[in-house]
C-alpha cells in the first residue's frame, strides 16, 4: 500500500513550489475527486448526507477508500499548519482561538489516521500485511504527537513521537531508500529534542536513547511486530547504560579549540562529531585506494563529511538556543563552552568545505591549465590507448570560469570564519586566514589572466599575472614561517603545505616571464605592421587628384618598380551598339543593292600587319538597326531582371534604408495630436541578409522591418495581419512605451493577450504620453524574433532636451542564427543540445551579426551551432546554394564634414551584448532608453540587449571611409559556453558597417560603398580602432581584473537624468524581493526566480485570469501564484498612492538584461551579494536616480528598482535573453487589481472578444518550426 511514500510525495512536491495554503487546497481538490471517483460525493445543491467510515471490507475492495481516509487526515494537517505559518508572526504568539482552532484540525486528523488504523488491523478482511500496519500506526503517532505539541503536554507527545521514531527506523531497515530518514531528521528528531527539553530530560541523552526510553513497551503486540524487522533496536547494551551519553563507541567527550579543551555536554553534538570522524577515516581511506579517479568523485567523497559537519553544526546551534531560552547568562560557563564549541565545529565545517572545492579545481588547486575536472570515467586500458583530444578555446574557458567559480566559494568560505566567535580577537589565526585568502586570490588572478590569453589579451594577461604572483610570493611568506600541520597524503582541507605554495609560486614566475615574452611579441609584430602599412602608401602619381593635406611625400613620388595593372578603356559594348542603333544626328548608311556589288570590279587586297586578308572580311554586309527607345527598354529589362534574380538567389529580403527620420514626417509643437496609421503583414521566407539563406520572418517583406515614427501625444495604430504558415501564431510588443491604460495592447502572448492565429487580424491601438526618444517593435512570442521579426520606433518632441544635430540615423544590431529559432529552442530546452550534446542548458551562439540587416559571410564556414545535414533529403527540391557571395555587403551611411549625426542605436538581439565605437571619432552619449541625460562624451557605449541608446558624433575627422563596429565583449559570454562559434570566430567578433563622408565611396543603406565597386569587398577606411579598455573613464567591479570588458552598463550613479526626478516613496505593500538561479529540473537546466521557472498560459492570458482573481493583500509575497498554477509568478502592488520597490538577487555568474513592462523604472540602489546580506553593501542614490526599462542586473550582485504605481494592469518582468525568457526567467506584475477590473470593464467590446478568441487557437511550440526546417531548408509549402 506504500502509505508512507503516497504521503511523502505529495507533501515534498506541493511545499516545494508553494505553501501550507497552496497543500490545502490541493487537498480538498484530491479529497473530492476521490469521492467522485467512489461515488459518494454530495450531489450539486443537494442536501448533505453524512457518510459513514471507511470500513476494511471497502478497503479490501477498492484502495481508493485507503486514500480517502489519508488524505481525510492529510487535509486535516494541512489546515492547521496553514494556521501555524500564518500566525507565527504575530507579536502575542499563538495563543487563544487560534491555538484551540489548531488542535481541533490535528485531533481531527489524528482521529482520521487512528481509524485508519483500526481498520487495517482486520487483516483476515483487509488484507494489509504488517508493514502496512505499522507504517498507519507511525503516521498516526507522528499526527497524534503533534496535537498534543500544540497541547503542550510533553510526556504523551514524546511519547507519541517516541512510536513513531521507532517504527520508522525499524521500516528503514527494509528498504534502501532514504524516506524515512528524512522524516526522522526534518520532523520527528526535533520535536523529540524540544518535548525532552521540556520534559526536563537531561541533554546528554542521545534522541536514539530518549527515544528507547520514551517507547511505550507496554504494547507487546507492537513489540513484537518491531522485534520481527530489527531485533536490536529496542535492547540497551550495558555500554549504554554505563555511557548514558550517546549510542555510538567513539563519541568525543571533548573538544579542542586553539589550544583551548572544553566538554562536550551535548549528546546530539557527540553524536555528530563522532559520525564526523569516522566520515574522515572513510574519506581518507577512499582517496588513498586507487579507484577514485575523476575529481568529481573525489569531491562526492567529501559528501559524507560536510553532512556529519553540518549536523555537529546545527546541534551546537541547537543547544545554545535551548539555554537562551531558558534565560542563561552569556557568561554563563555552559553557553561560553558551547561557544566554543560552535567555533570549532564551523571551522571544521568550512575546512572541509574548502578541501572539497580543491578536489574540484584538479591538480595542485587548478593551478595548471590542463588540470581541469574530466567528465568520464575510462578504464586504464582506454586511458593509455586513447590519443589526448585538443579542446577549443571557448571550452578552455568554460573551465576555467568554473574553476574562478570554485575560487569564488572559498573565498567566501574563508571570509565566514572571521565571523565565528572569538576568531577576530585571534591575531595569529587570522594572519593565517590572509594568507590562505592570497593564496586563493592567486590562483584565481591566475585562471582570470589565461582566459584573457585565450581571447588575445596579452595585456590584461600580463597584469593579472603580476598581480597572481605578488599574492603568491606574499603568502609564501608566511607559510615559510609556520608550515602546515597536516602532512602531505592527508585529505585536502583549509591547510596550504608547504609544497603546494612553493608549486604555485615556480609555475606564476614561469608564467610571468611567458606573458612578458608574449607581450613583446605582440609589440614587435604591431611596430612591423605599422612599417608593413607606411611602406605600401600610395604613390604620389596616382594621388594627383587630391589635395596634399599632410604635405607631399618626396620618396614616394612613382611605384617603382613599375607593376602591370588594369587601366580603364571604352567598353567594346557601346562600339558594337553604334553599327546597330539609330542614334539622333547619326547619318544612315547606304546600303547598296546586290546588282551593283556584283558589277563592281575586285579591288587588290590590300596587306597589312597580318598580311592577306581574307575575301569576306573586306566584304560591306548590310546593317540592322533598332531604335534607340527599343534598346534603352530592352537594356533596363535586362538589368530589372538580373536584379531580380540576384535577389531570388542572393538576398530574398527587402533591406530598409533609414537614412534620416526627417523625410516625409511633420514634427511640430503646434500640429494636433493626430493617429499614426501603420499596416505590418507577417510572413515567412527564406532569406539571406548576410549571404546565407535561412527561414526568416519578415514585416512587410523586410527584416528590420518598418520605422514607426510619431510626436508626443499621438496615437499609434499598428493593423498586424498574421500571414505566417502552418499554425504559427505571433504577437507584437512594442518595447519601452508604457501603455498607459491599455495593458491589453502590450503585446505579450500569454501575459496580455493571447497569440494572433495565422490567417487572422489584430489591430494595436496606444497613445505616446509623456516619452520620448529611441524605442523599438518585436514580435513577443517564443523567440520568434530571433528569425528578424523586429523594427524601430522613434518618439518625436520639440521639447526634448537633447543638443541639436544636423542629421539623425538608424542603427540596429543584431545577431543571426543560420537556423529557425523554434528549432534551436526545441534543441535548447531538451537535456543535451545538437550543440553541445554532453551538457543541457548551454545557449546557441549566433554565427553571425547584422548591422542594420546587413553583413557578409564567408560561404566556407559551416555553423558550429546547427550544422547543415551532410546530405540533402531525397525528396528534397532543386533550390539555389544556400550561400552566396552575391547581395553580401556591409551597411554604410554618408555624412557631411563639420556634420552633428545623432545615431539612435538599438541592440535587437537574442543573446549578445555589443561594445558599439567608431573609429577615430568621440562619441557623446544624450539619451539611454528613452531618457535624456546630461552629455556623456566616451570612446562608445556598452548596448545590453533591449536597450537604445542614443549617441551625437561630430563629423571633423579627415574626409574618407571610417569603421562603425559593434565588437562582442568576449568574456560576457565565451566563459559560459562550452564550445566557439565558427562564423562569429570568422567575424573576429564583431560586426563593421561604413561611416563616409561625402565625396567618399558609400552610398547610404546600401551598395556596399566599396572603393573598387564590387558588392562583397570591404570598404577601405582610413581610421583605427581605438581603446576600449576603460571607455567611461571609470574602474569596473573586480571580478575580471579591474578592467572594463563591457559586460556591465556605466556605472549607474554616471549618467544624470536632464528631467530631474527624486527617488518615489514606496509602500511595503508593494516592496518585492526575488532570486534568479539555475537549476537542473528534470535534466533541463531551467532558471528560476524564487522557486517558480515560468511557462506561458496554454490557453489563456494571465491579463484575462487576473481579471477574475480574489487579490489580497496579505498575501502579495514573492512565491505567491495565487490561481495561475505552479509555473507561474504573479507579484501583487496593490497600493495606488505610493510607489513600489522591486529587488533583484542574482544568484548567477552571467550578467542578465532585465526588462519591465509598463513602466520605466528608477535604479535606486545596486551592490554586490545578496540585498542586505552585509552591512553597507548596498550603494543608494535617491536624489535623481538613473531611469531606464532595460538594465544589466551583474553577476551575484543585486539591483533596486522603484517606479511610481501610476499603470494599472498585468505587466512583465524578464530577462532579455530570449534563451533565458523561454527557459523560465520570466514573471508579472499584478498592478492596482481594483482598478485594473474597472479599466478591462471599459475596454472595448469588440477588441476584448476578439483578442479573448485568439485563446485555444495558437499553436504549441513545435508548430513554430518554419517547414521542416531541422534538417531540411526548403520553405513550407
Amino acid at each position: 500500500m506504500d502509505i508512507t511514500n503516497f504521503i511523502l510525495s505529495a507533501r515534498n512536491q506541493a511545499l516545494l513550489y508553494g505553501d501550507y495554503a497552496t497543500y490545502h487546497r490541493q487537498l480538498a481538490k484530491k479529497v473530492h475527486n476521490c469521492r467522485k471517483r467512489l461515488n459518494i460525493v454530495s450531489k450539486n445543491r443537494g442536501k448533505f448526507i453524512k457518510k459513514g467510515q471507511v470500513t476494511a471490507e471497502q478497503v479490501a475492495e477498492n484502495h481508493e477508500f485507503l486514500h480517502l481516509q489519508i488524505l481525510t487526515a492529510e487535509r486535516a494537517w494541512a489546515h492547521a499548519m496553514r494556521f501555524k505559518a500564518v500566525h507565527s508572526t504575530d507579536a502575542a504568539g499563538i495563543a487563544g482561538r487560534t491555538r484551540s482552532h489548531i488542535i481541533s484540525r490535528l485531533d481531527k486528523g489524528a482521529r482520521a489516521a487512528e481509524h485508519l488504523v483500526q481498520v487495517l488491523s482486520d487483516t483476515a478482511t483487509s488484507g494489509a500485511k504488517d508493514t502496512d500496519i505499522l507504517e498507519a500506526r507511525a503516521y498516526a503517532s507522528m499526527i497524534r504527537g503533534a496535537t498534543q505539541f500544540e497541547k503542550q503536554s510533553w510526556e504523551p507527545c514524546l511519547r507519541s513521537y517516541a512510536t513513531a521514531r521507532i517504527i520508522y527506523s525499524a521500516l528503514a531497515t527494509l528498504v534502501k531508500e532514504d524516506i524515512f530518514k528524512d522524516l526522522l531528521s526534518d520532523t520527528i528528531d526535533p520535536s523529540i529534542r524540544y518535548a525532552a527539553y521540556q520534559s526536563k530530560v537531561p541533554r546528554t541523552l542521545a534522541i536514539p536513547t530518549i527515544a528507547r526510553k520514551a517507547f511505550p513497551t507496554s504494547d507487546s503486540s507492537l513489540v513484537d511486530q518491531i522485534n520481527k524487522l530489527a531485533p536490536d533496536l529496542l535492547k540497551q547494551t550495558g555500554s549504554d547504560a554505563q555511557r548514558g551519553q550517546v549510542g555510538a563507541p567513539n563519541a568525543p567527550q571533548t573538544i579542542t579549540w586553539r589550544s583551548r579543551e572544553v566538554n562536550i555536554e551535548d549528546a546530539a553534538i557527540a553524536l555528530a562529531l563522532a559520525s564526523a570522524d569516522t566520515a574522515v577515516a572513510q574519506l581518507a581511506e577512499k582517496l588513498a585506494s586507487s579507484e577514485v579517479i575523476l575529481p568529481k568523485e573525489m569531491a562526492a567523497a567529501y559528501d559524507g563529511v560536510l553532512i556529519a559537519s553540518q549536523d555537529a553544526a546545527d546541534a551546537t546551534k541547537r543547544a545554545i538556543d535551548e539555554l537562551r531560552e531558558e534565560g542563561v547568562s552569556q557568561n554563563d560557563p555552559r553557553i561560553q563552552s558551547l561557544q566554543i564549541t560552535r567555533t570549532a565545529v564551523n571551522y571544521r565545517m568550512i575546512s572541509w568545505r574548502i578541501g572539497r572545492n580543491r578536489v574540484l579545481s584538479g591538480e595542485h588547486d587548478g593551478a595548471l591549465l590542463d588540470s581541469a575536472p574530466n567528465t568520464t570515467r575510462k578504464s586504464k586500458k582506454d586511458a593509455t590507448s586513447q590519443k589526448p583530444q585538443v579542446e577549443s578555446p571557448g571550452r578552455k574557458i568554460y573551465r576555467l570560469k568554473e574553476k574562478v567559480v570554485l575560487y569564488d566559494s572559498t573565498l567566501q568560505s574563508l571570509d565566514s570564519i572571521k565571523d565565528l566567535p572569538g576568531v577576530a580577537a585571534d591575531e595569529g589565526l587570522l594572519e593565517q586566514l590572509d594568507a590562505t585568502t592570497k593564496y586563493f586570490h592567486a590562483l584565481k588572478y591566475l585562471s582570470i589572466a589565461r582566459s584573457h590569453s585565450l581571447t588575445n589579451q596579452s595585456i590584461n594577461a600580463l597584469a593579472l599575472t603580476k598581480q597572481a604572483f605578488d599574492e603568491c610570493v606574499q603568502s609564501a611568506a608566511f607559510f615559510s614561517k609556520h608550515g602546515a600541520s597536516s602532512s602531505e597524503s592527508s585529505p585536502h582541507n583549509i591547510e596550504i603545505r608547504p609544497s603546494e605554495i612553493q608549486f604555485l609560486h615556480n609555475l606564476l614566475k614561469g608564467e610571468l616571464q611567458r606573458c612578458r615574452a608574449i607581450v613583446e611579441i605582440d609589440n614587435l609584430r604591431e611596430k612591423t605592421k605599422a612599417a608593413a602599412a607606411s611602406s605600401t602608401n600610395i604613390s604620389l602619381v596616382q594621388r594627383l587628384f587630391e589635395y596634399p593635406a599632410e604635405g607631399v611625400d618626396l620618396n614616394n613620388l612613382v611605384d617603382y618598380p613599375p607593376k602591370v595593372e588594369a587601366i580603364p578603356v571604352k567598353p567594346l559594348f557601346f562600339d558594337v551598339a553604334w553599327n546597330y542603333i539609330d542614334y539622333p544626328g547619326k547619318v544612315p548608311a547606304d546600303v547598296p543593292d546586290a546588282s551593283s556589288h556584283q558589277a563592281q570590279p575586285a579591288q587588290p587586297q590590300k596587306k597589312g600587319w597580318f598580311g592577306n586578308l581574307p575575301a569576306f572580311a573586306a566584304e560591306k554586309r548590310p546593317q540592322r538597326t533598332v531604335s534607340l527607345c527599343v534598346f534603352i527598354s530592352s537594356l533596363l529589362c535586362f538589368c530589372v531582371l538580373a536584379l531580380a534574380l540576384g535577389l531570388g538567389l542572393g538576398l530574398g529580403v527587402g533591406r530598409p534604408r533609414y537614412k534620416t527620420l526627417a523625410t516625409g514626417f511633420a514634427r511640430s509643437d503646434s500640429a494636433p495630436p493626430r493617429v499614426r496609421e501603420y499596416v505590418f503583414e507577417m510572413t515567412q521566407a527564406a532569406a539571406a541578409p548576410d549571404g546565407f539563406r535561412k527561414p526568416m520572418i519578415l514585416v512587410n517583406g523586410q527584416s528590420p522591418g518598418p520605422l514607426i515614427e510619431a510626436n508626443v501625444g499621438d496615437t499609434v495604430r499598428v493593423h498586424v495581419r498574421n500571414r505566417m504558415r502552418g499554425n504559427a501564431s505571433t504577437s507584437v510588443h512594442w518595447h519601452g512605451i508604457n501603455q498607459l491604460r491599455t495593458t491589453w495592447m502590450d503585446g505579450v502572448a500569454g501575459v496580455s493577450q493571447c497569440g494572433i492565429p495565422p490567417g487572422r487580424d489584430f489591430t494595436y491601438e496606444f497613445q505616446v504620453q509623456d516619452q520620448r526618444g529611441t524605442y523599438w517593435w518585436h514580435a513577443h512570442l517564443s523567440v520568434q524574433y530571433s528569425d528578424g521579426a523586429y523594427g524601430p520606433i522613434v518618439i518625436h518632441d520639440p521639447e526634448e532636451m537633447v543638443p541639436e544635430t544636423d542629421d539623425e540615423k538608424i542603427v540596429i544590431v543584431s545577431d543571426l542564427y543560420h537556423t529557425y529559432g523554434s528549432v534551436l529552442l526545441k534543441s535548447y530546452l531538451n537535456p543535451s543540445s545538437k550543440w553541445v550534446p554532453f551538457e543541457s542548458g548551454v545557449e546557441p551562439l549566433p554565427d553571425n551579426i547584422l548591422l542594420n540587416g546587413l553583413n557578409t559571410y564567408d560561404c566556407g564556414v559551416n555553423s558550429t551551432t546547427y550544422p547543415p545535414p551532410a546530405s540533402p533529403s531525397p525528396d528534397a527540391l532543386p533550390l539555389p546554394p544556400n550561400c552566396t557571395t552575391s547581395g553580401q555587403q556591409l551597411y554604410t551611411t554618408r555624412v557631411r564634414a563639420g556634420q552633428r549625426v545623432r545615431l539612435r542605436l538599438i541592440n535587437a538581439s537574442s543573446f549578445l551584448s555589443y561594445w558599439f565605437s567608431v573609429d577615430n571619432h568621440t562619441l557623446s552619449i544624450v539619451e539611454l532608453d528613452g531618457v535624456e541625460i546630461e552629455p556623456l562624451p566616451a570612446r562608445g557605449v556598452y548596448l545590453n540587449l533591449g536597450q537604445r541608446v542614443s549617441v551625437i558624433l561630430t563629423a571633423n575627422q579627415t574626409a574618407g571611409d571610417y569603421y562603425m563596429r559593434a565588437s562582442l565583449p568576449q568574456t560576457c559570454f565565451l566563459p559560459y559556453a562550452p564550445y566557439s562559434s565558427a562564423g562569429l570566430e570568422a567575424a573576429e567578433y564583431a560586426v563593421r558597417g561604413v561611416l563616409s563622408y561625402e565625396g567618399g565611396d558609400g552610398d547610404d543603406g546600401g551598395g556596399g560603398g566599396d572603393s573598387d565597386g564590387s558588392a562583397n569587398a570591404p570598404a577601405k577606411p582610413i581610421g583605427s580602432a581605438g581603446n576600449t579598455t576603460n571607455p567611461y573613464g571609470v574602474e569596473n567591479n573586480g571580478v575580471r581584473g579591474d578592467v572594463w570588458e563591457g559586460c556591465d552598463d556605466m556605472p549607474f550613479d554616471m549618467p544624470v537624468p536632464m528631467r530631474r526626478q527624486p527617488a518615489v516613496n514606496v509602500s511595503e505593500s508593494n516592496m518585492h524581493y526575488i532570486e534568479y538561479m539555475f537549476r537542473q529540473a528534470q535534466d533541463v537546466n531551467r532558471i528560476f526566480i524564487n522557486k517558480t521557472a515560468y511557462s506561458p498560459l496554454p490557453n489563456n492570458a494571465t491579463l484575462w485570469k487576473a481579471v477574475e482573481q480574489q487579490f489580497t493583500a496579505s498575501e502579495a509575497n514573492s512565491y505567491n501564484s495565487w490561481d495561475f498554477g505552479l509555473n507561474q509568478q504573479v507579484l501583487l502592488i496593490p497600493d495606488a498612492d505610493r510607489g513600489s520597490q522591486i529587488v533583484i538577487n542574482s544568484r548567477d555568474a552571467m550578467e542578465h538584461p532585465w526588462h519591465l513592462h509598463g513602466h520605466t523604472f528608477q535604479i535606486v540602489g545596486w551592490g554586490s551579494g545578496l540585498f542586505g546580506s552585509a552591512p553597507g553593501s548596498t550603494t543608494w542614490n535617491l536624489d535623481n536616480p538613473m531611469r531606464r526599462d532595460t538594465v544589466t542586473v551583474p553577476a551575484f550582485s543585486h539591483v533596486v528598482l522603484r517606479f511610481a504605481a501610476d499603470n494599472p494592469g498585468v505587466w512583465a518582468l524578464h530577462c532579455h535573453v530570449a534563451w533565458h525568457m523561454e527557459g523560465g526567467m520570466f514573471l508579472s506584475l499584478a498592478e492596482r487589481p481594483a482598478d485594473l477590473v474597472e479599466l478591462v470593464g471599459k475596454m472595448d467590446p469588440a477588441t476584448r472578444r476578439l483578442s479573448q478568441s485568439f485563446c485555444g487557437a495558437g499553436a504549441s511550440l513545435d508548430d513554430q518550426a518554419f517547414g521542416a526546417y531541422a534538417g531540411d531548408d526548403r520553405p513550407a509549402a
